[in-house]
């Protein structure tokens, strides 16, 4: 992953004495006048500076939600293979997402500004909390880093900095992270998705989980409550010469647990890797809110669903 750093250059203004006088800018409003989202205000990505510091229930100052934050654990494959602080390093990096959700007046509705995302390490202490960590500025907070720690965090900066937004709306988001996944014994790069859905009129905030479908298995689709704080099962696989380790590989084993739901054929095709990017954006929002009204299903029911795919 790469570590990106986003750096605000100073602007130069005007006074108001000598500023332009501007025309005011009425909002956009529907039939019955009241206002509606602009579709030009779709959200950004950005990366969170190092330093950023929050809790699993408050985010940030600047931001209103903590998404996700995803504690890696190595828990299955050549276990053997690695250090006891290797145990200990996967879990002190974690995946975490945040989200900007705001309205522009009391009269408009919600719509997403800006996703974050980073890694963070939790804050040494009696505070708590975690901070976000970049290989090139740990800071002091998250305690002190071996130089073996720090090449796993430039490689784990290395591969988030491929994510980008797949697509987006005032009200909706998809997330895509390249991942490497358990794919049957073998490890494989997936797109793994995070589809954030706003409640236009409460702002309240949706997450969804995305896998898609790969060696015979079926799209995976789970909505999480957010803040969704989980673990992340790897699985260990160690390349070998002489039959000595020299180097390893670390695989996700499957997305977080949630509620699922039957998956409509056209959200499966619209979430699949060469059709997410040049869908429109309106058009793959729409397949999930109506993915999410969708009745949850029961263990059992989840089970008979995935065979009969798998039968497929």
């Amino acid at each position: 992953m790469r570590a990106v750093v986003i750096v605000l250059a100073a602007v130069p203004f005007l006074t108001s004495g000598f500023a332009p006088r501007r025309e005011a800018v009425l909002a956009p409003r529907n039939a019955s006048g009241a206002e509606v989202h602009d579709p030009a205000d779709v959200p950004v990505l950005s990366w969170l500076p190092a330093g950023t510091r929050f809790r699993d229930d408050r985010p940030p100052a600047d931001w209103s939600d903590v998404v996700l934050k995803s504690t890696p654990a190595l828990t299955s494959g050549d276990l053997d293979t690695v250090s006891k602080e290797a145990f200990a390093t996967a879990r002190r990096l974690r995946l975490v997402i945040l989200a900007d959700v705001a309205r522009k007046s009391d009269a408009a509705p919600y719509a997403i500004r800006r996703l974050g995302v980073g890694l963070s390490a939790p804050i040494v202490g009696a505070d708590g909390g975690d901070v976000v960590v970049a290989a090139t500025n740990v800071g002091d907070a998250s305690g002190s880093w071996s130089t073996k720690e720090r090449i796993i965090l430039a490689a784990g900066s290395r591969e988030l900095g491929r994510a980008k937004l797949a697509a987006a709306t005032p009200t909706f988001a998809i997330l895509r992270t390249p991942t490497t996944c358990l794919v049957g014994a073998r490890h494989e790069t997936l797109d793994v998705l995070y589809a954030v859905l706003v409640e236009p009129a409460s702002g309240r905030l949706r997450l969804f989980v995305c896998k898609p479908a790969a060696g015979g298995a079926p799209s995976v689709v789970r909505e999480l409550e957010a803040p969704a704080i989980v673990d992340g099962p790897l699985h260990v696989r160690a390349k070998t010469f002489a039959g000595i380790p020299i180097s390893w590989s670390f695989a996700m084993i499957d997305v977080p647990e949630g509620a699922e739901r039957a998956i409509p054929d056209e959200l499966a095709r619209l979430i699949a890797p060469d059709r997410l990017e040049t869908a429109d954006a309106r058009v793959v929002e729409g397949a999930f809110r109506a993915f999410a009204e969708r009745p949850a299903l029961t263990p059992t029911a989840r089970a008979a669903d995935a065979s009969a795919a798998q039968g497929d």
